[in-house]
């Protein structure tokens, strides 16, 4: 028993350890057009930021796109909406 909870602490231990992306708050202003749809919204913060999107949410004139940036980073865009 004594060594199951070794290796259980270890692993948590293990887990704690690991690297967690920093979340920036701030939304970036979205550059290079409006977007009339949620998946235009998403290839233009993609583009920009060269990361992989996480969500996409519809916001007051434009759509709010998460993206994990290739340094780790979650960063809010917003995109203005073209319509």
């Amino acid at each position: 028993m004594c060594r199951s909870l070794a290796t259980a602490l270890v692993l948590a231990l293990a887990t704690l350890a690991a690297p967690v992306p920093a979340v920036q708050g701030q939304l970036l202003a979205g550059g290079g057009g409006d977007a009339t749809s949620a998946a235009q919204a998403a290839e233009q913060a993609r583009r920009q930021t060269g990361g992989r999107v996480l969500s996409v949410q519809e916001r007051d004139g434009g759509w709010e796109v998460k993206v994990l940036t290739p340094s780790g980073e979650v960063r809010s865009v917003f995109i203005a909406d073209g319509r």
